[in-house]
């Protein structure tokens, strides 16, 4: 009797459990939303970007004229834009001070020379010794330079023209008192000048050139004339005035008249640098200095990662990888700034 009371009991729990015990409903699942993405591959390209600079056209055999020592500048025997012979006295200093100093050289030298004889002659009858003749064969040697020393300096207290050629510029007024080695003229030796283009370039761009390398090269004088130039020398050390380094470009005129001083805008082309992976410069994200980031497609061409690159040169609408990338990686172009490194993505042309 007391099964007989509980059988109602357990089928009434049995009806309130089978319910929950009924079909599972599905869970609806996440799907994860697709970014649509354009792609380039990786091509590998040669980027050479100029170096734009300006400079002044001179000629190749321009030289300064100055004296040997310094004094007080008497007379200028040229003007600017003159025209002069080869040897003709140009410019010469008060020869008061550097005559006297030749002619008390050479009295020196004359009285070292009767010492040096009075000794030979002594040492010969045993009435001097060697040590005696010695010396005064030393001092005779010793005058006979500072006499030669003397007459170089009053030699050039004078300026001649080394050759046939054109005053360029003048830097000096006669009266004025000048050190050695002022310059007193720039001189342009005449003939089949050689034109030249000297400019100054930044450490980062030198070290891009090399002899050899080609130039374009436009004048203020001849705006619709473009000329070309090659490099012909590179210096090694920098101008300690301000930090740029000396590249002189050999010119060619073209035909057109040219003289010293016309002001040059400069494209310098440096050679081909080897080839590096390039990518459009929309690829790269998150740039800081050398440091960038590109988002690569997978071979799933649904999904991405995103990778650490090292930036080289940017020109134009590229940007040169130097590490990080190979040449068979395809990067997310367009679409970039929304995407993340497990973001799933659509391909569009």
């Amino acid at each position: 009797m007391k099964n007989a009371r509980l059988i109602p009991f357990a089928l009434g729990l049995a009806g309130l459990v089978l319910p929950a015990c009924g079909p599972e409903k599905p869970r609806q699942t996440q799907v994860a939303e697709e970014i649509i993405v354009k792609i380039q591959p990786v091509t590998s390209q040669s980027i050479t970007v100029p170096v734009v600079v300006s400079g002044t056209v001179a000629s190749k055999k321009e030289a300064k004229l100055s004296f040997k020592t310094g004094g007080v500048l008497a007379r200028l025997l040229t003007e600017e834009g003159q025209l002069v012979r080869k040897g003709q006295l140009l410019a010469s200093l008060n020869l008061t001070e550097i005559s006297a100093q030749t002619s008390q050289a050479q009295q020196n030298r004359e009285k070292a020379g009767r010492d040096l004889e009075r000794a030979k002659r002594l040492y010969a009858d045993s009435a001097a010794t060697y040590e005696q003749l010695q010396n005064a064969t030393t001092g005779f040697e010793v005058a006979n330079s500072g006499f030669r020393i003397a007459r170089f300096n009053l030699e050039y207290s004078n300026i001649y023209a080394p050759a046939n050629g054109r005053i360029l510029k003048r830097f000096a007024e006669e009266g004025e008192i000048v050190k050695s080695g002022d310059p007193m003229f720039t001189f342009a030796a005449s003939g089949d000048a050689q034109w030249i283009v000297r400019v100054g370039v930044a450490d980062r761009d030198m070290v891009r050139l090399q002899t050899g390398d080609r130039a374009q090269v436009t004048l203020d004088a001849y705006p619709a004339t473009e000329f070309a130039a090659t490099v012909t020398e590179i210096a090694q050390t920098a101008d300690p005035r301000n930090g740029t380094f000396e590249v002189e470009l050999g010119l060619h005129p073209a035909s057109k008249r040219l003289v010293s001083g016309l002001v040059a805008k400069i494209r310098l082309m440096p050679a081909a640098a080897p080839a590096t992976p390039v990518v459009p410069i929309e690829a790269l994200v998150e740039a800081d200095g050398e440091n960038g980031y590109v988002y690569v497609l997978n071979a799933d061409h649904r999904s991405v990662r995103k990778l650490p690159v090292k930036v080289g040169l940017l020109y134009r609408n590229s940007v040169a990888i130097r590490s990080g990338l190979k040449p068979t990686d395809t990067v997310i172009t367009d679409g970039v700034s929304y995407l993340t490194a497990d973001a799933r993505v659509k391909v569009v042309k």
